[in-house]
């Protein structure tokens, strides 16, 4: 994974955008609006407690936002943010635009730019979100210091990607479609079981995370070890669902408490949607400054 070249860097960050310009993710519905949106993303939890953490007026950073379906929410969640929200693909971030331009959203930016060369002031951002992105880089801690370098002293890192135990259950789920041509045994899969998502979601579903062109998964304790020895403090990971301010600092586990949470993860892949995607929230120090 580190050993690729720059060549092969760039070949496989090619077809990565070649795949989300097939198929932007997630996609939006012919119907939806803020309202939608909004009533949409504040059924999840998580959405929820993001919302309700970042702060009223604060500055809000998505790197990898796909068609910005999150950034979005939190923009019209709180008109006085500064959103920003940074992709590499064109296609989805036409997408997004499209969506933005509907709903006549002014306080978000679409940016185009690559996670490996982004065109923004280090150590800027209160709050800095990445979800679903570096686990499909060529080099993925490469690409979470690209991220983290970004975040403010004091302010937080959103940090969502496939978690090595955690996602088990959809790598059995990845096999069997091989298996069967590249289709999906859709009983087995939580999201393709559900009767109130549409064909075209089910169809961008799939495609995500049955045919992918690129993706590793990565253990937390590595993950965190490798943000700790950047000045980042422990706050929370979700699962388990957040009680209270998302980013209100919790106790940081054991080796043992957190080899237990991983396997409780693995455990649930049979019923979890986000299909092994778990979620390190950190802290940057106040102190630290971030020097490469």
């Amino acid at each position: 994974m580190d050993t690729l070249g720059p060549a092969a860097r760039e070949d496989r960050a090619a077809q990565v955008e070649e795949f989300y310009t097939r198929s932007p993710f997630p996609g939006y519905a012919e119907g939806d609006d803020a309202s939608v949106l909004l009533e949409r993303c504040r059924r999840s939890s998580f959405l929820a407690g993001l919302d309700r953490a970042v702060p009223a007026d604060g500055s809000f950073l998505s790197v990898g936002c796909g068609t910005a379906q999150v950034p979005a929410f939190l923009g019209v969640a709180g008109p006085k943010r500064r959103v920003l929200a940074v992709d590499g693909c064109m296609e989805s971030l036409e997408v997004a635009d499209r969506f933005v331009q509907k709903i006549s959203l002014q306080n978000i930016t679409l940016i185009r730019a690559d996670i490996f060369d982004m065109p923004l002031p280090k150590e800027r951002f209160d709050v800095v979100s990445c979800r679903g992105v570096i686990h499909h880089t060529p080099d993925p801690f490469r690409a979470l210091d690209c991220v983290a370098q970004l975040v403010a002293p004091g302010g937080v890192l959103v940090l969502g990607y496939y978690e090595t135990m955690g996602r088990a259950w959809h790598r059995m789920r990845r096999v069997l479609s091989t298996l069967r041509g590249r289709r999906p045994v859709n009983w087995l899969d939580p999201i393709l079981r559900r009767k109130d998502i549409s064909t075209e979601k089910k169809r961008i579903w799939i495609e995500d995370q049955y045919r992918h062109p690129l993706e590793v998964s990565l253990p937390t304790p590595r993950v965190l070890k490798h943000l700790e020895q950047r000045g980042f403090e422990f706050v929370r990971t979700v699962p388990p669902s957040p009680d209270g301010n998302l980013f209100h600092s919790t106790a940081k586990p054991g080796p043992m408490a957190m080899w237990f949470r991983r396997l409780l993860w693995m455990l649930s892949g049979v019923v979890d949607p986000d299909a092994g995607l778990v979620v390190l929230i950190v802290r940057k120090k106040p102190k630290f400054s971030y020097s490469k």
